[in-house]
């Protein structure tokens, strides 16, 4: 929606959404979301454009500025610059939002334990899982708060952008008539709390690669996570991840799960509409 997304926001919070590992070739990831009231959306964008304007960029994108891509406004920075504007937009993005979530997937665990059946229910993909998990936390969050919840997602490929959709309807099975109406692409250049949730993501993938995959990481990344932990003393931030054992109990408690059974049979209608519908009349003769 351009410039004009503010105008779509409907409930008093929004959670922006964003993803880190969805590439075939990592072996972990992670979805994550930022809740910020909504009244506070025009004061960040209005920090947010003098930011850009005094460090000379047309947006962030961390992966990219910690790599120095060679086409990328960050080509010429030095770490101390990194690692003074990861600060800022860390501490923009605690400043402006009320909490942070993050669902972590081992894609090994996910693929070895969760049943076909299953699958069918939840989807075939690990973000699939990692979102509607995030999906939960935030609306967990605004029944506390007895107030509404909206979603806004970056644009994505036809790939990614069919896998949060697949997400927002497994999860609205869950919360009726608290996900459909409620969410709505939006482009990263133009929504500044979608470059920042884009930070928080990059960090939780570096632990998460760290933790579960023994990799080392940058020393940026180490201290970005310590500063996003350290957030509003500690409270800021839920990070989950289930192990082995945890999806197999979940496995255990929802295979035979009337409702289970029944998100199934609501996700295979959705799969034959949206089949391609054949064409009126046969072919000319």
């Amino acid at each position: 929606y351009g410039k004009q997304w503010r105008k779509r926001l409907l409930g008093m919070f929004t959670t922006f959404i964003d993803d880190s590992g969805t590439a075939p070739e990592q072996k972990v990831l992670v979805a994550c979301g930022i809740v910020v009231p909504t009244a506070r959306l025009g004061r960040l964008e209005s920090e947010w454009n003098s930011f850009k304007e005094k460090e000379g960029i047309p947006d962030f994108h961390a992966s990219v500025c910690l790599a120095r891509n060679q086409h990328s406004p960050f080509a010429t920075w030095n770490d101390e610059t990194v690692r003074r504007v990861f600060a800022q937009i860390r501490q923009f993005t605690i400043r402006f939002s009320v909490h942070g979530f993050c669902i972590g997937i081992y894609k090994k665990d996910y693929d070895e334990v969760l049943t076909a059946d299953l699958k069918a229910a939840v989807g075939d993909s690990y973000f699939t899982w990692a979102l509607s998990s995030v999906l939960g936390l935030a609306l967990d969050f605004a029944d506390s708060q007895k107030a509404p919840m909206h979603f806004v997602f970056d644009h994505a490929d036809k790939v990614l952008r069919r896998e949060i959709i697949d997400g927002l309807e497994f999860s609205e099975t869950i919360y009726p008539n608290r996900i459909a109406g409620h969410w709505n692409f939006g482009k990263r250049v133009d929504v500044p709390a979608l470059q920042a949730v884009d930070l928080f993501a990059w960090s939780c993938f570096q632990q998460f690669k760290r933790a579960r995959l023994n990799q080392s990481i940058h020393a940026i990344a180490e201290e970005t996570d310590k500063g996003f932990a350290d957030g509003r003393n500690g409270k800021w931030r839920i990070v989950q991840s289930l192990n082995r054992q945890g999806i197999e109990k979940w496995v255990t408690e929802n295979r035979d799960n009337p409702r289970t059974k029944e998100i199934i049979a609501f996700k295979e209608k959705l799969k034959e509409a949206r089949k391609p519908k054949p064409k009126k009349g046969g072919p000319a003769k």
